[in-house]
């Protein structure tokens, strides 16, 4: 199991979490809480950086709808960024695909 860490970095382009290692049930809150805390305002983007994503689990795609309702609910934006292909997949599979917006950067 790879230790999960959240690291958040603005951009002039937008507020960027990068999401490292494992995320699953274990600890899938804590990108919950990363997403509230970064109290982003209207109009602003949220980029979820999945690049060094190893692994996640249904409590981590749990998580990352939690995110994304959470941004839209304060009038922001979210994409998901730098995805690897077994989570395109796995976003296809559950057509997820159809609610995130998924770019190759921000």
């Amino acid at each position: 199991m790879t230790p999960l860490t959240i690291t958040a970095s603005p951009t002039p382009a937008a507020l960027v979490l990068e999401v490292a290692g494992d995320l699953d049930h274990t600890n899938a809150q804590q990108l919950r809480r990363a997403a509230r805390e970064a109290a982003l305002p209207a109009g602003h983007l949220l980029a979820v950086d999945l690049g060094k994503l190893a692994f996640c689990d249904s409590s981590g795609i749990t998580a990352l709808i939690a995110v994304r309702n959470h941004v839209v609910s304060v009038g922001a934006q979210v994409v998901l960024v730098d995805v690897s292909a077994n989570m395109r997949r796995l976003l296809d599979m559950t057509g997820l695909d159809q609610v995130f917006d998924i770019r190759d950067v921000a």
